[in-house]
C-alpha cells in the first residue's frame, strides 16, 4: 500500500536511459519512490489512499538549484546593473554586515518559498554567516538542501566587514566543523552541510588546506567562489604566484567533493586536471549575464563539459541573477553557448535539464538519492501543467523542448520534496504567503534603514501622495 499515487502523467524519469512514459505513474511511500511506469502497470500493484490524476502534467524530478544564496533575498535588486566587484563591494557586503539573523531567517524563508514556486526541490547554499538562521528556514518551507559556512581569513580595507565578524584560520576551520556537526543529516536527512570558501582571493592557504582536511574527514563537499571574473588569474598570480584553479590543485583540493562556482576562465590545462580529478562545476548563466562575468562569451562551459566535467546550473540569488526561476535558468543554460559558439546544435533544452536535475545533483554528492524518477530514490517530484499556451498551441512539439525554450517556472503546479507536499496549485502548504510578504517588507525597511545605500532610479519616479 502506498501513501501517494500520480498518475496519467507524461513522466521524464531522468533514469540512466533517459526514459519518459507518455502515459506514467509512481507511487511513493514514506519519502521514497516505490514505482515507475507505464500507468497501467503502476496501478496494478499498488494503490494508495491519495491519488493525483496528473492528466495533461508532466512529472519530472525536483529541480536542483546548484547554487543559491538565500540570505541574499532582501538585497534583490542591489545587482541590477552594475559589474561584479561593485556589487560585492559597494552594496553586497554592506547588506551583509548588517543583516541580523532573524532577518537572515525572513530572507531564506522568502527566497526558498519563491523558489519551490518555480520547481526548485534542493539548492546548495555557498552561506554566509548566518547559516543557521537559512538551516532553520529550509527546515520550516520543507525544502531539500545544503548549507555552508563561507569561510574567509584575509581581510582588506575595502571589504567592509565588520570586526565581530573577522575570524582568523583556526576561528573558521573551528566555527565551520560546529556547523557541519549541527546540521548534516537533519530534518531526516533533509539537510546537508558542507564546507565554504567564500572567493580564491580570501582565504589563506592555511584555510584552504584545513578545509580540505575537515571535508574528507566528515565526508561532505567543499562549495567555492573561483575562476569567475575577467582578471582574477593575474590578480591571484600577483597575490599568490599562481593561477586560481593552479592554487587550489596545488593545495591538495582537486577532487570529487571540490565544487566550483561561475568557472568562466579555466585554461585548457585545469580544464584537464578537472575532469582527472572529477571536480564539479556550478554554471550560473543568468548571473554571468547580468554581471557581466564573460562566464558566456569566454565559452568554456562546452569544453569542460566535452572533457567530461559534471555541470550543475544555478540561479545564483535573486540579487545576483534577478530572479530564481531554475526553468528560465534552463532556457539560459541552453540556448546561451549556441550564440557564443555560433552553433544552433550545441547543448539543448534535453542537456539543460540534465544540468538541473541528475548532473545537479551528482554535482551535489547525491545522485544516488535524487535528481530522477527512480524506484528506491526519495520522492523529489514536480507536475508542470502542460494546459497553456505554451504546450497546447504547438501539439507536435516535444514537451521537454516547449518546458526549456517557451515555458517559465510558473507552469510549476505541485511540488513534492521527500514524499511530502509542500506546493499544490501553486499554494506554498508549509507557510503564510500573506505573512511573510509583509515580514519582508519590514525585514527589507529595516535594513536598508541600517545602511547608507542609497540606489536612484534611472528615470525621475513621482511618490504616491496620500
Amino acid at each position: 500500500m502506498a501513501d501517494l499515487i500520480i498518475k496519467h502523467a507524461y513522466l521524464v524519469t531522468m533514469d540512466a536511459q533517459r526514459r519518459i512514459y507518455s502515459n506514467g505513474a509512481l507511487a511513493i511511500q514514506g519519502n521514497r519512490i516505490v514505482a515507475v511506469g507505464p500507468t497501467a502497470d503502476v496501478l496494478s500493484s499498488h494503490s494508495a489512499a491519495h491519488v493525483i490524476d496528473a492528466g495533461g502534467m508532466m512529472a519530472l524530478p525536483g529541480l536542483v538549484d546548484g547554487h543559491l544564496h538565500p540570505n541574499q533575498y532582501l538585497s534583490n535588486g542591489l545587482g541590477d546593473d552594475v559589474d561584479i566587484m561593485t556589487l560585492l563591494y559597494r552594496r553586497l557586503y554592506p547588506y551583509e554586515s548588517v543583516l541580523t539573523p532573524e532577518e537572515a531567517y525572513l530572507s531564506a524563508l522568502g527566497g526558498f518559498v519563491e523558489a519551490i514556486k518555480y520547481g526548485t526541490t534542493c539548492f546548495n547554499d555557498p552561506g554566509g554567516h548566518n547559516e543557521d538562521s537559512s538551516a532553520r528556514a529550509a527546515v520550516d518551507v520543507g525544502i531539500r538542501g545544503i548549507i555552508n559556512r563561507s569561510a574567509r581569513d584575509i581581510y582588506d580595507d575595502h571589504t567592509p566587514v565588520p570586526d565581530s565578524q573577522k575570524e582568523d584560520t583556526e576561528t573558521c576551520l573551528r566555527n565551520g566543523e560546529a556547523l557541519v556537526e549541527r546540521w548534516h543529516g537533519a530534518a531526516g536527512g533533509r539537510l546537508r552541510a558542507w564546507f565554504g570558501l567564500r572567493y580564491i582571493y580570501n582565504v589563506s592557504d592555511e584555510l584552504c588546506t584545513g578545509t580540505k582536511a575537515l571535508a574528507d574527514k566528515h565526508g561532505v563537499g567543499i562549495h567555492t567562489h573561483v575562476a569567475a571574473v575577467k582578471g582574477e588569474n593575474e590578480a591571484i598570480e600577483a597575490q599568490f604566484g599562481k593561477r586560481s584553479l593552479e592554487r587550489y590543485h596545488d593545495l591538495g583540493l582537486f577532487d570529487r567533493n571540490l565544487y566550483t562556482v561561475h568557472m568562466g576562465y579555466p585554461d585548457d590545462r585545469e580544464v584537464a586536471l578537472l575532469a582527472e580529478h572529477d571536480v564539479k562545476v556550478a554554471h550560473c548563466p543568468g548571473a554571468s549575464m547580468l554581471g557581466a562575468y564573460g562566464v558566456i562569451s569566454n565559452r568554456m562551459m562546452p569544453k569542460m563539459a566535452e572533457a567530461g566535467v559534471c555541470i550543475s546550473l544555478g540561479t545564483d540569488s535573486a540579487t545576483a541573477s534577478g530572479n530564481l526561476d531554475m526553468v528560465r535558468v534552463m532556457y539560459l543554460g541552453a540556448c546561451a553557448h549556441k550564440d557564443a559558439y555560433a552553433d544552433a546544435s550545441l547543448w539543448g533544452a534535453y542537456k539543460a535539464l540534465e544540468m538541473a536535475t541528475i548532473d545537479g545533483a551528482r554535482a551535489c554528492l547525491w545522485d544516488d538519492q535524487i535528481g530522477s524518477l527512480e524506484s528506491g530514490k526519495l520522492a523529489d517530484v514536480i507536475l508542470v501543467d502542460m494546459q497553456g499556451s505554451e504546450f497546447t498551441f504547438h501539439p507536435g512539439r516535444q514537451p521537454v523542448q516547449a518546458l526549456v525554450y517557451s515555458a517559465t517556472g510558473r507552469s510549476v503546479d505541485t511540488v513534492i520534496i521527500d514524499g511530502r507536499i509542500v506546493m499544490r496549485h501553486r499554494v506554498v502548504l508549509t507557510v503564510d504567503e500573506q505573512a511573510l510578504k509583509r515580514d519582508l517588507a519590514a525585514a527589507n525597511r529595516a535594513w536598508r534603514a541600517r545602511t547608507d545605500l542609497d540606489i536612484p532610479a534611472p528615470w525621475p519616479v513621482i511618490p504616491n501622495n496620500p
